[in-house]
């Protein structure tokens, strides 16, 4: 092997790997396709070997890349483990903060959140990833994901932070034009706004029997809660949505709570990060991120 810089190459490499193309990899990371080949490039030269077979078809990994897909995983989550474990013996809040959430609850809480976070952290840089898709800290190098939802023993550190519940409403000009529903039977005869996921309304699949649901009219399916939300706020129809997107509208008057939730659920919201040790990047995050949702959280 010669070149020690190999390792900046792994992340690349993985990702190449499980999804099985560079252009695929390439739209994940918002890359180029032909810098990734670059990557790739330089890992084989520096190990010696050839990891992918490529032809029109596409990706083949040679035996050399099996064994490395099998080993890159547990190296990289060394390498974050001790890069974290260093970075917390500093006091002063510096590098590149990794964060990965829902995109409605990113552009919610933790956008706002940035200008004092960097006025007060200059040296402080911030890759945030809005995404559905469950990702892992440990081999995405990332300093924390916010989940919703019990979380499995995997190995990762839990902090809970708040907690979801989900909250039935519409906005004052549907009722008056609708009428408020008296219970789950009635909302046949109302517009829903569905959450449109995998060909399934997901959110009220939560809490309606699937014959009950065949006679609603979802007047709009959509798979984005801030979309919904707005709908809602225009008078589209009822919405169910988790309590930290509808919250501070319910507050306000520019929603109404309508029905409760018949199943009273509470999902908690954490913070999830690969090692025990709070870098000080991370501790600035977290104690920003609790000041802008309260104690109790201001939606509630």
């Amino acid at each position: 092997m010669n070149d020690a810089r190999y390792v900046e190459h792994l992340p690349i490499f993985l990702d190449v790997a499980r999804l099985g193309s560079f252009s695929a990899a390439a739209r994940k990371l918002g890359m180029v396709p032909s810098s990734l080949v670059r990557h790739i490039d330089a890992l084989e030269a520096a190990l010696g070997a050839r990891l992918f077979i490529r032809s029109t078809r596409g990706l083949m990994l040679t035996d050399a890349g099996e064994l490395l897909l099998t080993r890159a995983a547990s190296l990289l989550a060394n390498i974050t483990g001790i890069h974290a474990e260093l970075s917390a013996l500093g006091d002063t809040p510096q590098g590149t903060l990794r964060i990965s959430c829902l995109p409605t609850f990113g552009k919610t809480y933790i956008l706002p959140l940035l200008p004092t976070l960097t006025e007060r952290c200059p040296r402080l840089f911030v890759d945030l990833d809005l995404t559905e898709r469950h990702t892992d800290p440990t081999q995405e190098l990332l300093d924390a994901a916010i989940r919703i939802g019990e979380q499995k023993d995997s190995g990762l550190y839990a902090s809970r932070i708040a907690t979801q519940r989900w909250a039935m409403c519409a906005n004052p000009g549907y009722v008056a034009r609708y009428g408020r529903p008296a219970s789950l039977e009635a909302l046949p005869h109302h517009r829903l706004i569905a959450r449109y996921h995998k060909q399934q309304p997901a959110c009220w699949a939560q809490i309606l029997s699937v014959p009950l649901m065949s006679r609603c009219s979802m007047v709009l399916r959509c798979d984005d809660f801030t979309a919904q939300r707005q709908a809602a706020l225009l008078g589209v129809g009822i919405a169910f949505l988790p309590n930290w997107v509808v919250g501070p509208d319910i507050q306000n008057g520019r929603l109404l709570r309508l029905l409760e939730d018949p199943r009273d659920e509470q999902q908690g919201i954490y913070l999830l990060r690969p090692v025990a040790k709070v870098s000080a990047r991370l501790a600035a995050f977290i104690t920003l991120l609790q000041q802008g949702i309260g104690q109790p959280p201001s939606w509630e």
